[in-house]
């Protein structure tokens, strides 16, 4: 069948992604739920993020000038690829910080609006004046399970709270303003127990320190190299991959489809390897995700050596030509949608496994959600980038991006068994997969000879870096303070409208003629031939 006939200069493209993309896939989707197990919290994280990505927009582009400059692409990315996997091996030896040490029998739970909530408190003496000195008493106050059923089906000793019925073994001097403000110092996010903690008080994990100096800045040094080798790497390969592919970058959704399928295997199976190394521990074990990456890379060294690259013309000012070209009103309005559009990303990558561990999903689920995200999501979309593209054009593809993200985050703020989430993801074909190619492929049209690299570093750094840094930061202070399911549900709605205003620019810049010779790009030839 001619559609399945491959270009065999193009073989270790397409292993070069299938490794780097595969080695990853164990380390960063779940960096966020590790951090929640080492004890920092999800303002932190975003913090963390916010300001990596940040370093990521001034080092993929840096890298890509010197690449430019030097034409010394395949020693970068191997030199990146080393200093990614060294990075990755060190976050396995990350110290667990201390635990707080919680005396279970100042514990107890109790019912409000249908959830069951425990509480912590200092000594047996608060019991009796928790609620008139709750921030001398309460030493903790979680969320142990929303729509419980232990809470539908307790009949006995109920107090009125206002409106509310409120349980409790203690709470006999309740009022409504002291229930209120006790919760609103709940953590809705960091749930300590097991989902039938209600039942068993010795089923909660252990409590640990929050936000440890100690850990926080291993953590974040790390994390920090691993993203700026990463991005980098990923800005790289995509340039290395045009440069392959030469006049024929429709072919680039096929050869990043790999990609993506180096992806779903290894997070599928690294969520079944970390759930199989947990065993019975109430602690999850992340180390397979984070040893993996030495086999897969040092597999994807030689295939880097063996890319079939031209020399391409030289820039004589790169800084000079690029500048010239983000000054154009259409230019502008797709790097603007970019940094949105990575800004929905970097929500959903930050804080969606965050966000299904509250609703108690395991890590089984977790590597499976990014299965079906890989080969029922971006794959498929991947492979007909160029088709959709030449359909629809560029920008047209950045809306489908906008509203796919938007019925993405509605859609999970009404979630309540986490296996559903599953179905959900099928969304990160449209919104990620042909979108990341539409992206690329725009970049390399409108580049200027000699900066091809620089440009992809520079999209990528706006998307990765500055995109990215955003969605984590406000997602960090979303989750923090209106929960989950309130940041999803006000992210979509906002995701969506970003998509009309988007549509509604290039209308009125179509309608008006304004900066047409930018738009010359808008459709990518796409012929059936080895790919």
């Amino acid at each position: 069948m001619e559609f399945l006939k491959i270009d065999k200069r193009l073989l270790p493209v397409k292993v070069h992604y299938l490794l780097l993309n595969g080695a990853h896939a164990g380390v960063l989707p779940f960096l966020p739920v590790y951090a929640k197990q080492l004890g920092i919290t999800a303002s932190a994280v975003g913090i963390v993020y916010t300001v990596i990505s940040f370093i990521t927009v001034l080092s993929k582009p840096l890298f890509g000038g010197l690449v430019d400059h030097f034409q010394k692409l395949k020693t970068m990315l191997l030199l990146l690829i080393l200093t990614d996997l060294i990075a990755d091996l060190g976050l396995n030896f990350i110290p667990r910080p201390p635990d707080i040490n919680i005396i279970m029998a100042n514990a107890t739970l109790f019912c409000y609006d249908k959830s069951s909530y425990l509480i912590n408190y200092r000594s047996h003496n608060c019991s009796v004046d928790l609620w008139t000195k709750i921030n001398e008493c309460s030493l903790s106050c979680t969320l142990c399970q929303p729509e419980s059923e232990f809470c539908s089906g307790m009949k006995r000793n109920l107090v009125k709270v206002g409106s509310k019925e409120v349980f409790s073994d203690f709470l006999f001097n309740n009022t409504t303003n002291s229930t209120e403000e006790l919760l609103t110092k709940c953590s809705v996010e960091n749930r300590p127990c097991s989902e039938n903690c209600y039942t068993e008080l010795r089923n909660c994990d252990p409590v640990v320190e929050s936000n440890s100096p100690l850990q926080l800045c291993i953590f974040s040094i790390l994390v920090a190299t691993i993203y700026i080798a990463n991005g980098s790497i990923v800005s790289l390969s995509d340039a290395a991959c045009y440069n392959a592919l030469d006049s024929r970058p429709y072919l680039y959704g096929k050869q990043r489809m790999w990609g993506t399928i180096g992806w779903g295997l290894f997070a599928a199976l690294t969520g079944y390897l970390n759930q199989i190394f947990t065993g019975t521990s109430k602690l999850y074990n992340y180390s397979a995700g984070f040893y993996i990456p030495i086999i897969l890379f040092a597999l994807d060294m030689p295939a880097v050596h063996k890319l079939h690259l031209k020399t391409v013309q030289t820039s004589k000012n790169i800084c000079k030509d690029v500048g010239q070209l983000l000054v154009r009103l259409r230019i502008a309005v797709f790097i603007i949608s970019s940094f949105l559009l990575g800004a929905a990303a970097g929500l959903a990558r930050s804080y969606l496994f965050w966000y299904l561990r509250t609703l108690n999903a395991n890590q089984l689920t977790l590597g499976l959600v990014s299965g079906v995200q890989c080969f029922l999501g971006e794959l498929p979309f991947f492979f007909f980038s160029g088709w959709i593209i030449n359909k629809i054009g560029h920008m047209n593809t950045f809306l489908m991006s906008f509203i796919a993200y938007g019925l993405k985050f509605l859609i999970h703020s009404f979630l309540i068994n986490p296996w559903l989430a599953l179905l959900i993801e099928v969304l990160q074909g449209p919104s990620f997969g042909s979108f990341y190619a539409s992206m690329t492929s725009y970049a390399k049209v409108i580049a200027p000879k000699g900066t091809e690299a620089t440009m992809q570093g520079l999209m990528s750094g706006v998307f990765e870096g500055l995109g990215v840094a955003a969605g984590s930061l406000l997602g960090g202070f979303g989750f923090s303070i209106l929960g989950g399911r309130k940041t999803f549900f006000w992210a979509g709605i906002f995701f969506t409208f970003c998509g009309l205003l988007h549509w509604g620019a290039h209308f009125i810049m179509d309608f008006k003629n304004l900066d047409s010779d930018a738009n010359a790009g808008n459709r990518v030839e796409n012929k059936s031939e080895e790919a």
